[in-house]
């Protein structure tokens, strides 16, 4: 569970949707362990997900396969120098 304050969350994820300013999603993280700003991050993805009709698991099922590919070219660029 994260410590960091979330006090004023929805009113912080109507003007992430509102604004479109996606940066503001990590707001306020800064310092914070990685952890609990990863925890707090995943939250508000959650969150925005919900209220704009995304699908969480179709997000997590792209996010996933974009990683694996991204992490298997990093490999081969690694491998070729």
């Amino acid at each position: 569970m994260s410590n960091l304050p979330r006090g004023d969350w929805s009113r912080h994820i109507d003007q992430v949707i509102r604004s479109k300013h996606y940066t503001w999603i990590a707001e306020g993280l800064a310092g914070a362990p990685l952890r609990e700003a990863v925890t707090a991050i995943t939250v508000d993805l959650m969150h925005l997900c919900h209220r704009t009709g995304l699908s969480w698991e179709q997000l997590l099922a792209d996010s996933e396969e974009l990683c694996h590919s991204e992490e298997s070219q990093c490999r081969t660029t690694a491998n070729a120098a």
